[in-house]
């Protein structure tokens, strides 16, 4: 070291600056960098979750009655969160899939949501923990989350739920569930589901066009980055032509008819938007009641957060499955 600026160092250095090791964050896998892209950013909403998670413990909501269980599917013991509203049954029931992308996040992170619905909406909220892509791809998650709807429909009189009123709920790819579940129920002759919540659902995998409301919101600054040419959320899929399934992409299926009423929420700075409208229109065209809610402003992911609009477009639901 220089003379003229080693008088600067403390004097514990002596003739030399300390070596440091700096850890390193996110080394990027060169040979597999679009999967590293993905899991980079996973990793990142995981965090943010986490951190967000305490924001959301308002009293009255961390009061509602949780138990837990497991449901039976080849072998594999699948966790399941059931909570309970206030008061005597039967009660409206809702099976709730948490959104992440088909490979983060568990019914825990989504607690608060659930527990709206339990506490002001006089909801049976049942939530099961699906396996997760891409260790789990299509369809096992989905089949776990049909599996979990199926000992709801058996179970219902032992829990408080009423069997006439099952609805199905998630967001962004729980929406993809929800609305998958309500054709495979019909299809397979399965329990009879009353409605339909579908939050800023995705419901078209296949990699093609890029609609308007992606253009303008999906290449960042508003919560999800998309590129539909290049397929959304490829690792999903062991094989990318699950993807033409109409079990993977609801929107691509060529019979709607049947399918319980329908309500959507969707956010104005979303690029899922204009997929989610044109299922809206496929539905109605099919002959299905549809209710559609767009929050101006909002982003995806919003149900995740505090605003008014979130409370607004929760209530929206709870007035929508009861």
């Amino acid at each position: 070291m220089d003379t003229l600026y080693r008088k600067y160092m403390p004097g514990a250095y002596g003739e030399r600056a300390p070596e440091t090791v700096l850890p390193v964050i996110h080394v990027p896998d060169l040979n597999h960098m679009e999967e590293w892209r993905h899991r980079a950013i996973m990793e990142t909403i995981t965090e943010l979750t986490d951190v967000m998670r305490p924001c959301f413990c308002y009293e009255p909501i961390m009061k509602i009655k949780i138990t837990r269980t497991t449901v039976l599917r080849d072998g594999y013991a699948i966790p399941v969160c059931i909570y309970h509203p206030e008061g005597e049954g039967p009660f409206p029931v809702m099976v709730y899939l948490h959104g992440g992308a088909f490979c983060v996040n568990n019914p825990d992170v989504y607690g608060y949501v659930c527990r709206y619905f339990a506490r002001f909406g006089g909801i049976l909220v049942i939530s099961p923990d699906y396996r997760l892509a891409p260790e789990n791809p299509f369809p096992v998650g989905l089949e776990d989350s049909y599996a979990a709807l199926e000992w709801a429909a058996r179970k219902l009189p032992e829990i408080g739920g009423d069997p006439a009123r099952v609805s199905v709920c998630g967001d962004s790819s729980g929406g993809n569930f929800a609305a998958a579940l309500c054709l495979m129920s019909r299809d397979r002759g399965g329990p009879g589901i009353y409605k339909q919540a579908l939050i800023y659902p995705a419901v078209n995998m296949l990699p093609g066009p890029r609609p308007q409301s992606e253009l303008r919101y999906g290449n960042g600054g508003y919560a999800l980055d998309l590129n539909s040419e290049q397929g959304i959320v490829p690792f999903y899929f062991a094989d990318p032509r699950d993807a033409a399934s109409p079990y993977a992409s609801p929107l691509l299926d060529t019979d709607h008819q049947g399918l319980p009423p329908a309500c959507f929420i969707t956010a104005e700075c979303d690029p899922l938007q204009d997929h989610a409208l044109m299922y809206a229109a496929k539905l109605e065209d099919a002959g299905v009641s549809v209710e559609y809610h767009l929050y101006t402003g909002m982003i995806h992911g919003f149900i995740n957060r505090a605003y008014q609009k979130t409370f607004e477009a929760l209530d929206a639901i709870n007035r929508f499955v009861r």
